[in-house]
């Protein structure tokens, strides 16, 4: 079954050009047609860190993310990359197949200035790494118009397909922001309830609020 891109929930466009080994828009459907392993949700785990962009007048420009991917997903997302670490132009391929995929589930990223949610442009930047046996997807999503306020950055995924957590250590990072503003890191202490069935899990959707309440958070404010 040829892979196309990697977390691309329930409908799927049909890909002009299938890609081996790609990553972020197909796990979903991978998953429910019995290509990835049978488990309780969540089935795919990313450990995020994240830069926040800052203008030089102060406003928010952009969000910088690294997505590093559990080693068995980053084994089976490698597959048919050539033996060893895949070359540099196999994961820059890859890198853009899979950003560009993530816009149906809008980059499984919400950011709110002063409670208003923000709009993204397209990313930019986009690469992937591999090393340890992790893959590591990164991207730029601009704001369409970059605005001031007190920040608040989620990542999750709301079919709880996917477990999002933020790194360890330094999650947060500030780029060109006053020196007045802080982040503060968030931990979500719920768990998905596993013992759903997995009908509950198939009926959810990228616009169900039941992943929301497993969100973490960076919050960063300016005194």
């Amino acid at each position: 079954m040829p892979r196309t891109a990697m977390i691309h929930h329930r409908s799927p466009r049909p890909a002009a050009r299938p890609r081996p080994a790609a990553l972020l828009g197909a796990a979903l459907i991978l998953g429910c047609a019995g290509a990835l392993p049978a488990r309780a949700h969540p089935h795919v785990w990313i450990t995020t860190r994240a830069e926040i962009h800052y203008a030089p007048d102060g406003r928010v420009t952009a969000v910088r993310h690294a997505w590093t991917f559990d080693p068995s997903y980053s084994a089976f997302a490698v597959q048919g990359l050539g033996e060893g670490a895949p070359a540099p132009e196999a994961l820059a391929a890859l890198a853009r197949d899979n950003t560009e995929n993530l816009a149906d589930q809008g980059y499984f990223t919400r950011l709110k200035l002063d409670g208003r949610k923000q709009d993204f442009g397209p990313p930019a930047s986009p690469a992937m790494t591999y090393a340890d046996g992790r893959l590591t997807l990164h991207f730029t999503l601009p704001l369409k118009e970059p605005g001031r306020g007190a920040a608040v950055l989620e990542v999750f995924d709301p079919t709880v397909f996917v477990d999002f957590t933020l790194a360890e250590g330094q999650a947060a990072t500030l780029v060109g922001a006053p020196a007045t503003c802080k982040p503060e890191v968030q931990r979500s202490k719920a768990a998905p309830a596993q013992a759903m069935s997995e009908s509950f899990f198939a009926a959810l959707t990228a616009a169900s609020s039941y992943g929301a309440q497993f969100a973490n958070r960076i919050v960063v404010s300016c005194s």
